[in-house]
């Protein structure tokens, strides 16, 4: 049996907003069925080993990711990274 994986390519944020209730909200493209996961910071000088993993994005199409960061209101800067396992 053969399984195909999708291969990431680079990530390129798109259409990156602040929402009305202050979550955070940002969309880019890949490989269709690519799996990811967004992680952030408030300072982007610490190793990224010990940034805070928020979740993981969602492919709302084929290879249309989106992720929401829900956990952003009241916090003033939040650095993104966006991983592929």
């Amino acid at each position: 049996m053969n399984i195909s994986v999708p291969v990431a390519t680079a990530v390129t944020l798109n259409s990156p907003k602040k929402m009305a209730n202050g979550a955070f909200q940002f969309s880019f493209t890949n490989a269709p069925g690519a799996q990811f996961g967004v992680v952030a910071v408030t300072n982007p000088t610490i190793l990224p080993t010990n940034w805070t993993s928020l979740g993981g994005a969602v492919e709302i199409g084929p290879g249309q990711f989106q992720f929401t960061d829900a956990q952003a209101p009241g916090i003033p800067q939040r650095f993104y990274r966006v991983r592929s396992p």
